[in-house]
């Protein structure tokens, strides 16, 4: 890349990581191209962007962001998960590729102006989907209902368990 194409990538990397959601770095070096395709792949059909990136570039970038907290995670070979969308989703995906691939490593990353580590991406990545969030807040909030129109039902059943206990009484 020549100057202008360099400040043109820096110009486009600000930009996508200032409108992202989250950001996750990992160490590709080794993976064979057919490797880094699947992870590009995965990560792309979750709405994401997932790069090959050089160091000082990103630092740039991140700079730009003022993101100064992931300057030591930028070593070796890094490719980069700029996350839109579902965060879980792109961790769990980080995770079943660093545990299928050995060379394959995530370094940490960046969500809601706080660094991760590796270890805090494999931990979102063990989070509950979204949807399966949101049915536990749904089941949450209607069981008060629930409880209560239970409660009114069992008011007549129990008024009529009586009067028939009464009639057998009679009868008997």
């Amino acid at each position: 890349m020549n100057r202008d194409e360099k400040k043109q990538y820096v110009a486009e990397l600000t930009e996508q990581i200032k409108t992202s959601d989250a950001l996750f770095l990992a160490n590709y070096k080794g993976l064979t191209f057919p490797q880094l395709t699947a992870i590009r792949t995965a990560v792309k059909e979750k709405g994401s962007d997932f790069k090959v990136v050089k160091n000082t570039l990103v630092k740039i970038a991140l700079h730009n962001n003022r993101i100064e907290s992931l300057d030591e995670t930028l070593k070796l070979c890094t490719a980069c998960a700029i996350v839109n969308g579902d965060v879980a989703a792109v961790a769990k995906d980080m995770k079943k590729f660093a545990k299928d691939y050995d060379k394959f490593e995530i370094k940490g990353g960046y969500l809601d102006g706080k660094l991760l580590s590796g270890e805090d991406v494999n931990r979102l990545a063990d989070l509950p989907s979204r949807e399966v969030l949101l049915g536990r807040v749904l089941a949450t909030m209607n069981a008060p209902a629930s409880n209560f129109v239970s409660l009114l039902s069992n008011v007549p059943r129990s008024f009529l368990n009586v009067l028939n206990a009464i009639k057998e009484q009679k009868q008997g």
